[in-house]
């Protein structure tokens, strides 16, 4: 679906806030050019990550720096919720009315969320029909989150001046980050694997082209790999996330360091690249003829180039890291406070770029 805008106009901004940093990214088209207004990413303080309240406040924190650091043209934002608060579930229905789906829905629903259907806002994506020996069904994505949790949320971004004019969730908003790459009429059903891997979890999105077909949240993710580190070296926790990132900037995760440190992290992606194969093999099983061509890699894990191709070869799958920036122009200056070098792919951007280009069609 084409991007609906007015020439130059600004679009709302993408507000990420993830587990370790929250994020805003706003752009605009003028003269048929996609640009980069503004910018800014604060990180959040590992105490509060696991407070509920704590972490609410230092997102609002960070937020207020963000706006007050960066030219963002006013105060329209599209928010996510971050994965660990949002629940994501394939149901397959009979073939129904539209207005009947949404009840059948929460009939598949009852006792797998884990709180009650009835303090639940529910959407879901219809992702197709599926023909097996019984009668035609359709599979759909079911996605959920807590009426409280939003509702924090929404008034967090109020205290801050901001004004939420569309919520969605992170699979979709990284499908939407890449779908104005897809161009030509064989791109529309281009199977493509992504893999967010964040700080405490992973994404598994597929799609085909522009459509979402598949999504799942993995409970696993950089976090995981700290801890497998500081387990191995008998070193902290947060020692062990230093070392892994001295070992990027360094660039020497082919050395004597990078094979011991990787040694510790064979147990973790084999586990977590066993779980994307059951991804895989689901999709194949729905959608029989249609393969999946590569995996794409975004999130802040995707920086560690060693880590993609592990997982790539067990995949089996021709793989890259994937530049949310790619085609975009950059007004003067924006971005260049928080390090956002276009001669390198920024991964880590995918879903707050996401939002904001996507929050265009919501508009």
């Amino acid at each position: 679906m084409p991007l609906k805008i007015t020439k130059g106009r600004s679009l709302p901004i993408g507000l990420d806030p993830g587990t370790s940093a929250v994020k805003a990214a706003q752009f605009r088209f003028a003269d048929g050019e996609l640009e980069l207004l503004a910018a800014g990413s604060a990180p959040i303080p590992r105490p509060c990550r696991d407070n509920f309240d704590k972490r609410l406040e230092a997102i609002a924190d960070g937020l207020r720096g963000i706006l007050k650091a960066n030219d963002f043209k006013g105060r329209q934002c599209a928010l996510s919720l971050p994965a660990c608060q949002s629940f994501v579930h394939h149901v397959r229905i009979p073939k129904l009315p539209p207005e009947q789906i949404n009840l059948a829905v929460q009939r598949e629903l009852q006792g797998k969320l884990p709180y009650p259907i009835r303090d639940a806002m529910i959407r879901h994506v219809i992702v197709g029909d599926i023909y097996g020996e019984a009668e035609p069904k359709q599979e759909v994505i079911v996605v959920a989150a807590a009426r409280k949790t939003l509702g924090a949320y929404l008034a967090m971004t109020r205290r801050v001046g901001l004004n939420v004019v569309t919520i969605d969730v992170e699979p979709c908003a990284v499908v939407e980050c890449f779908q104005r790459l897809f161009r030509r009429a064989t791109d529309a059903q281009r199977p493509i694997l992504y893999i967010d891997m964040g700080a405490a979890s992973t994404q598994v999105v597929l799609s085909h082209g522009p459509q979402i077909v598949f999504a799942r949240n993995l409970a696993k993710g950089g976090e995981q790999l700290d801890q497998a580190v500081a387990k191995g070296m008998q070193i902290s926790l947060e020692q062990a996330c230093a070392t892994r990132i001295d070992l990027l900037r360094a660039d020497s995760q082919t050395g004597q360091a990078g094979h011991e440190l990787y040694r510790f992290l064979d147990s973790p992606l084999s586990d977590i690249a066993e779980e994307l194969n059951q991804c895989l093999r689901y999709h194949d099983s729905v959608f029989r003829n249609q393969s999946v061509e590569r995996v794409i890699f975004v999130g802040g894990q995707a920086y560690d180039r060693r880590l993609c191709q592990t997982l790539a070869q067990q995949l089996n799958l021709p793989a890259q890291i994937g530049d949310p920036l790619v085609r975009v122009k950059r007004v003067e200056g924006a971005g260049l406070a928080i390090g956002l070098d276009r001669r390198e792919p920024q991964p880590d951007w995918a879903v707050a770029v996401g939002l904001s280009l996507g929050a265009s069609q919501a508009a």
